[in-house]
């Protein structure tokens, strides 16, 4: 069964500041797309639903809203047409300092949601991102706080994966899509 916006208790998605998150899927993985996630034991930290044009991911505990995908199907697929990160999430004090908050890095936040889409949704076994500069006082606490995965992670400084078994919940593994971020070419030519 599809999740739906009534499947969670969750808070509405009122206003976003856009990501430079782009991809595309095909049908296949549309499909799975819309299928969403509705949490099914207290270590799923993602409640995710579709109603068109929109994906949409909340926190699974608090229903807090935190991106909105924008969709374009079309016969062979579809497209992410417009990626928005929860304002009251995305909004830094003027003294913001990455080193200080790296989660707050609209660049990080890219790299996350391709993460959760893939792995969460899609089936897919991408090393978790790592926030930059961060580090763990016990191997995986940041991921499993952030997503509720066991997946190999991607060093924030070097990019080399640690070793370590995933935990998936089911899924098709292999696929991928094509996924990148947007530049500001890209955004000037879609206006």
């Amino acid at each position: 069964m599809a999740a739906s916006a009534t499947s969670w208790t969750r808070k509405p998605f009122n206003e976003g500041v856009p990501l430079s998150y782009q991809a595309t899927y095909d049908s296949e993985q549309f499909a799975r797309l819309k299928m969403g996630l509705i949490p099914r034991e207290m270590e799923d930290k993602w409640f995710v639903y579709y109603d068109e044009p929109h994906l949409f991911f909340h926190r699974s505990w608090t229903g807090q809203p935190v991106y909105r995908l924008s969709m374009k199907s079309g016969p062979n697929g579809a497209k992410v047409t417009e990626a928005l990160w929860a304002k009251d999430l995305a909004v830094r004090p003027s003294n913001w300092n990455l080193a200080e908050s790296p989660m707050s890095d609209p660049d990080y936040q890219v790299r996350l949601l391709d993460f959760l889409v893939s792995n969460l949704l899609l089936g897919q076994a991408k090393p978790f991102p790592m926030p930059p500069g961060e580090t763990e006082p016990m191997h995986g606490l940041i991921q499993t706080h952030v997503s509720g995965t066991g997946y190999p992670q991607s060093s924030s400084t070097s990019g080399s994966e640690s070793l370590a078994e995933p935990k998936s919940r089911g899924g098709v593994s292999g696929r991928s899509c094509d996924v990148r971020a947007k530049s500001d070419s890209d955004s000037e030519e879609s206006r």
